[in-house]
């Protein structure tokens, strides 16, 4: 694996005609008159599955995934390529108002990728009325191409599917398709017209990658996962990971990785370490499951914590560890 990006594994096909012979060999490979590549961003309010919708399209788990709202705070490129096309999806942090600087920034974050992309892809939960609210309103707010996908379709009863569907086709989106993340219901079929929609255009990215963001990320985002999934209350809203060294090592040692975990206040770092180290223990031994899982080797994961007052509302802070700095506070 490359620290530049995310690879697929390179997999040689052969077809073997009953004769026994090659015909990948013997006839002319025949490529598609017609190639489709473009973004799509997956835009919605939190916690409606856009992350988990994008880990659907690609086969991997390749985005940040957990049970609590506002789990995406960047936006991040996957990518899916067959034999006709290629989509970059764009996810993006779910649209909230914004109490602080890292939620501007987050706002920013999605607004932005509906600019880049050419084609919109919005996502609801079906079985949430505020949500389905969002979207009437939505759909007026968007020029261009736009998808509207019902997710967690499983949340409602199949003879009200076509109701809620009909709620939607007036004309306001170009298709509509419900689906379930989880389960794959519906995912393939949108992911199809998905493709339909885009230009016509070479590959816009090599067509084994899966993103074009480092490894590094990933990892970072691994333990950030595990601090949403095991730490409770606000805590984990005010935790920023950040990947200080990532070192192979030679003679079939485990991969060298040293993590810094951000938090705001003393007290959180208090509990963040766990009476005796026994929680940060917790999240070493998660979070190392989980990247070796990733990665495909073994690794050392060493854990720190370290207080930087209020990141979540200083610039500076924000951009030392990354994040968009919006653009009224620059």
């Amino acid at each position: 694996m490359r620290e530049a990006h995310l690879d697929l594994p390179q997999v040689t096909r052969l077809l073997v005609q009953p004769s026994g012979t090659f015909a990948g060999l013997l006839q002319p490979l025949v490529r598609p008159m017609t190639f489709r590549a473009g973004f799509v961003a997956i835009v919605g309010l939190p916690n409606v599955g856009k992350s988990t919708l994008l880990n659907a399209f690609l086969g991997e788990r390749l985005a940040a995934v957990t049970p609590r709202a506002q789990t995406t705070q960047r936006r991040l490129l996957g990518i899916y390529s067959n034999d006709t096309a290629q989509v970059v999806f764009i996810d993006t942090p779910g649209l909230l108002e914004p109490r602080y600087t890292l939620h501007r920034s987050m706002r920013e974050e999605a607004l932005s990728a509906l600019e880049d992309a050419d084609l919109v892809l919005a996502v609801v939960d079906a079985g949430f009325e505020p949500s389905l609210d969002w979207a009437a309103g939505f759909a007026q707010s968007i020029r261009g191409p736009t998808i509207l996908c019902l997710n967690k379709i499983d949340r409602v009863e199949a003879p009200g599917r076509e109701e809620l569907r009909a709620r939607f086709t007036n004309g306001a989106w170009d298709a509509v398709y419900g689906t379930c993340a989880t389960n794959g219901e519906g995912v393939p079929e949108l992911l199809e017209a998905l493709s339909g929609f885009l230009p016509e255009s070479p590959p816009l990215y090599p067509v084994d990658e899966l993103s074009d963001a480092p490894v590094r990320h990933f990892v970072a985002e691994l333990i950030r996962e595990t601090c949403l999934e095991e730490l409770a209350d606000e805590v984990p809203y005010a935790v920023a990971v950040r990947i200080e060294e990532f070192r192979d090592r030679e003679s079939g040692r485990p991969t060298y990785i040293e993590a810094l975990i951000h938090v705001e206040r003393e007290s959180q770092k208090g509990i963040v370490v766990g009476a005796g180290g026994r929680t940060i223990r917790k999240l070493g031994t998660r979070s190392r499951v989980k990247i070796e899982r990733f990665l495909g080797r073994r690794v050392y994961l060493r854990l720190r914590v370290k207080v930087l007052p209020n990141w979540r509302k200083k610039t500076h802070h924000l951009r030392v560890l990354g994040f968009r700095v919006p653009a009224q506070e620059n």
